[in-house]
């Protein structure tokens, strides 16, 4: 599996694109949200012949959706998500609370996903884990077979997600890293939602939160 990191918007999202040698694609969080992103990311899938099948989202914090509007226009997916996540505020609501203007909304979820679903793609395939406590249903994304788990805004290099935003729980958040996530092979790697990737060893020995 070829994963594509790409750093979107002003808060600095991660963005992944996964393929594999199918040629068909997912992509993670997208927060495209200006035109320069969004055409970067578009001319990336055109250049490499990637076939774009399915967007996931890790949580529904306004960052991490963004360019959601661009993808369903574009090519005509809506993210796949946990149910819960749509207890929090609107997208306007949540970036007016950060000074951002947007005008227009999310397009919904195509279908709601829940803890130990799998999602597949070409010959690849993750498995979704429930990790609550940054956001009210947060999902993080597990492919065993490439020893990588994308952790949205649950866990990252040497931190944890923060909580107080919409839906935080930091107990919540703490006992879901150390159950979902840190029980994976040590040589998982973490590639989160902000910031530099790691690895479950890594963040065993080296995180001061869990």
């Amino acid at each position: 599996m070829q994963i594509k990191q790409f750093e979107f918007n002003s808060i600095c999202v991660n963005t992944y694109l996964l393929y594999d040698e199918t040629k068909e694609a997912l992509l993670i969080d997208c927060g495209a949200s200006t035109a320069d992103e969004c055409r970067k990311l578009e001319e990336y899938i055109h250049h490499h012949q990637i076939h774009l099948s399915c967007l996931l989202n890790t949580h529904l914090h306004f960052d991490h959706v963004l360019g959601n509007h661009f993808i369903y226009e574009r090519y005509g997916l809506k993210p796949l998500y946990h149910e819960a996540e749509e207890s929090m505020p609107s997208l306007q609501k949540q970036t007016t609370a950060f000074g951002i203007n947007v005008n227009y909304e999310p397009t919904g979820a195509a279908r709601f996903i829940n803890d130990n679903d799998q999602i597949r793609f070409g010959n690849t395939t993750l498995q979704a884990l429930l990790t609550p406590g940054h956001s009210p249903a947060s999902l993080s994304f597990y492919c065993q077979a490439d020893h990588c788990i994308f952790t949205g805004d649950a866990l990252f290099r040497y931190n944890i997600g923060r909580t107080d935003l919409w839906g935080g729980n930091e107990e919540i958040l703490i006992s879901a890293i150390k159950n979902k996530i840190l029980t994976l092979p040590d040589d998982t790697k973490i590639y989160p939602g902000h910031g530099p990737a790691s690895t479950v060893k890594e963040e065993k020995q080296h995180n001061p939160y869990v």
